[in-house]
């Protein structure tokens, strides 16, 4: 979820002054605070980047990946501190919990969606890389790991799938995710789009049927676009659908659907002229968006509308988000090298994401 935000820095359309100012969701005293800093590591592809936030809803722990360093990291609300939870972890980017208390991945090296135990480990042998020039090689021998199963192969129809980029989990523990295409320099040398189009799958509640639950994505004004972040209203009824691509200017566009019986998408609608990386939403009807706009910050946005309603600045571009700790009321930020949180006057409308 990286390289497009150098394309997709393009002017804020909407400047009015209620707008750009913190919204009321937020208290006019809150400051974003910075958490860490992700160390560029020696094995680490470029510089850190930081995504996939998501709460852990048994502790309000916050789970993130650094993608470019292959971890994912959790943040304990308890003591406010930061440990790698799982490395390698397959170059995971966009993750959430399940109604069970799994943590879902998606495991881009490899373009699959990875289960992922929180309190259970096992010692398996350093996982073979696709691309061994690129990454931590490790030491040889055993490392110990969370415990994880591998849900989807990374396949649709036989053929390899773009890249599982974000991913939500519907209360009938469904799975949506989006499916890009996204270059990335940890899979096998010359490696190829095979999917006609980049669209949304939907892997079924027992995990045995991947459906593309979109047979085109098209922008507003016709174009192929690229769905990126993923989310749905916490009744499971509509499911919102961004893409970086669109002739708004607001970083994209993001698109409603309902969803009907056995996950059947109908009556699509242009919602807000925002793109967005991950996204989520508020107790109060509002959506949070890391809609790469004129300044580096997060898009909240009126559900019921479509329309911004404030900006919280941030000093590096987010890509993700979550609101997490025990009572939800913490939202907490990836951007770029950094992990920060603000507080807020509101809670998360999801248990986890």
């Amino acid at each position: 979820m990286q390289a497009k935000f150098v394309a997709c820095l393009v002017a804020l359309a909407h400047g009015a002054a209620a707008q750009s100012g913190l919204p009321p969701t937020v208290d006019a005293n809150a400051k974003v605070t910075k958490l860490a800093t992700l160390p560029r590591e020696s094995y680490t592809v470029d510089q850190p980047f930081t995504e996939g936030a998501t709460r852990d809803p048994a502790t309000g722990d916050v789970y993130f990946v650094d993608q470019n360093s292959n971890k994912i990291l959790k943040w304990s609300v308890a003591d406010n501190k930061l440990s790698t939870f799982m490395h390698p972890a397959g170059y995971s980017n966009g993750m959430t919990f399940d109604k069970f208390g799994k943590l879902i991945a998606c495991a881009d090296e490899r373009n699959q969606l990875w289960e992922i135990s929180t309190n259970v480990t096992k010692s398996v042998p350093w996982p073979q890389a696709l691309n061994p020039s690129v990454g931590d090689r490790g030491t040889g021998g055993n490392v110990v790991l969370p415990e994880w199963t591998v849900i989807m192969d990374g396949k649709y129809n036989g053929k390899q799938l773009g890249g599982p980029n974000d991913v939500w989990a519907t209360p009938d523990n469904s799975l949506w995710f989006t499916d890009p295409y996204w270059s990335r320099r940890w899979w096998a040398s010359g490696r190829r789009a095979e999917q006609d189009i980049n669209t949304v799958y939907r892997l079924s509640p027992d995990r045995k049927t991947l459906t593309r639950a979109l047979a085109t994505f098209l922008t507003s004004d016709g174009k192929a676009g690229s769905p990126n972040g993923i989310i749905g209203s916490p009744d499971g009824k509509t499911l919102y659908v961004a893409a970086f691509q669109g002739p708004g200017s607001g970083g994209g566009e993001t698109y409603a659907y309902d969803i009907g019986a056995n996950g059947a998408l109908s009556n699509r609608r242009l919602w807000a002229q925002f793109g967005s990386d991950g996204m989520t939403m508020d107790n109060q009807g509002n959506m949070y968006m890391t809609a790469p706009v004129s300044r580096t910050g997060i898009t909240v946005v009126s559900i019921a509308t479509g329309k911004q309603v404030g900006f919280i600045p941030v000093p590096e571009q987010p890509a993700n988000l979550a609101f997490g700790g025990v009572d939800q009321s913490t939202l907490y930020i990836t951007a770029k090298t950094g992990f920060y949180s603000i507080p807020t006057k509101v809670k998360g409308a999801h248990l986890v994401k």
